[in-house]
């Protein structure tokens, strides 16, 4: 990995990148305060519309929770009803002339073959999926707004590095049609200047769109009107990438969520299986219940009062036979389950390699700009004397433009590469961070 701590010649090219910056920022409004990455993406967070649609699945994920931990324990309703049955219908024996009933009730689930721990392991997983689906659509929204606004500036200070080199090739053009107006043969070199004055200008002009189109994509991103004006706070200068974890890509939300989805997966067909197995249940109640409804005088009322009492019960179900269904059932949850873990391999293979992307990209990336720091400054002094030069008559027009075009070259690649750096940062932040 290349050193930190490089000579005179990164330092020159990160004085260039800020005096590039400076002119940059020296059009926008004085009044307007400048627009800092962390206050972006705050904004952009405060103003996004997904976080809240992801906020609220994980806030229906933990009332699932508290529900799937609630039905694991007693419940107590009030029940009661009231049949009636006069005779001449229904055998007495099976209707009881009708019977009236008002009970409190308690049933508590004691087994279920596993059923009840698995319903609370999927709701726990859901809560988990959720959570990491958030973090998921944070995080890129977090990328987003980084890598807008690397390439805003960037392309104000190629926009701003650009239209210097056009002012000062404007000044080369008035000499060489001062030169011409006494007469010297140089009409061919201020054909050439002007072709490449032109280049320039287009050369300007698309730096100002791609200005423009990134500013108005970070201002939608932060919910404002995009054709707002946008003044970027400048970035500092890049530092060599430090020496990350082989292992910082495996906290990537994207496994997270897949593996949370497996341990659903796990419980559903936990939760399959235990239909096979025996179901019990305590219920209790007490209050009142009293046979023949048909005579409803007093005589029913005082009856109803005295027919108090309470009963315990132990009921069990156990499925024997459905034909295939419990079969059909298990093997889908089966299926599902065997999905989700090749899923969760699926993931950590992209995460994975996104993150080495990243991180490779950053070695290479600062390793140009390394070199682009030290050339940068040193095209700009060579072409300074090659004009020089050429006013003393000891270089040609061709020179002149050749060492112009190596000094906007060299300070339009420092530029994108730097802006490619931090985008390579981002995604190596979106891709190591949990």
């Amino acid at each position: 990995m290349p050193s930190r701590c490089d000579s005179g010649g990164l330092r020159a090219g990160r004085f260039l990148l800020g005096f590039i910056a400076t002119l940059a920022s020296a059009a926008a409004s004085p009044a307007q305060t400048p627009l800092s990455l962390d206050e972006a993406i705050r904004q952009a967070r405060s103003a996004n519309a997904r976080l809240p649609l992801r906020a609220l699945e994980v806030s229906l994920a933990r009332q699932r929770q508290s529900e799937a931990l609630a039905e694991r324990w007693l419940k107590v309703a009030v029940e009661g009803d009231f049949l009636y049955a006069p005779a001449g219908g229904y055998d007495p024996v099976l209707t009881n002339l009708g019977d009236a009933r008002l009970q409190v009730v308690a049933r508590q689930p004691v087994y279920q073959g596993g059923a009840l721990k698995a319903l609370t392991a999927r709701a726990d997983a859901g809560f988990a999926a959720a959570s990491a689906r958030y973090r998921m659509a944070d995080k890129d929204l977090d990328l987003e707004v980084r890598s807008r606004f690397a390439e805003l500036l960037a392309a104000r200070a190629e926009a701003a590095g650009r239209r210097e080199g056009v002012e000062r090739l404007s000044n080369y053009r008035a000499l060489l049609k001062s030169r011409q107006a006494f007469g010297q043969g140089v009409a061919a070199d201020v054909l050439k200047t002007e072709v490449r004055i032109a280049l320039e200008e287009a050369a300007v002009a698309e730096a100002e769109e791609r200005q423009d189109q990134s500013r108005l994509a970070l201002n939608e991103l932060m919910g404002k009107d995009p054709s707002a004006p946008l003044e970027p706070e400048p970035l500092p200068a890049p530092e060599a990438p430090a020496t990350s974890s082989a292992s910082a890509w495996q906290g990537a939300p994207e496994i997270a969520a897949a593996e949370a989805e497996a341990r659903s997966a796990e419980a559903d067909l936990t939760i399959a299986r235990s239909e096979r197995k025996p179901h019990l249940f305590f219920n209790a109640d007490l209050g009142f219940w009293v046979s023949d409804t048909t005579n409803l005088g007093s005589e029913f009322w005082d009856r109803f009062w005295a027919a108090k009492g309470y009963s315990l019960s132990l009921v069990m179900a156990w499925p024997v036979w459905d034909n295939g269904a419990f079969r059909a059932r298990v093997a889908q949850a089966d299926l599902g389950l065997q999905q989700a873990r090749s899923q969760v391999e699926v993931e950590r293979r992209d995460a994975r390699l996104a993150w080495t992307q990243a991180e490779t990209a950053m070695r290479h990336l600062f390793r140009q700009l390394e070199i682009l720091s030290r050339a940068a400054p040193d095209a700009r002094d060579s072409y300074l004397e090659m004009e020089s030069r050429y006013r003393g008559g000891t270089a040609s027009a061709l020179e002149v433009l050749d060492a112009f075009g190596a000094a906007v070259d060299a300070s339009s690649r420092l530029i994108d590469v730097t802006a490619r750096y931090r985008v390579a940062q981002a995604v190596a932040i979106r891709w190591s961070t949990p």
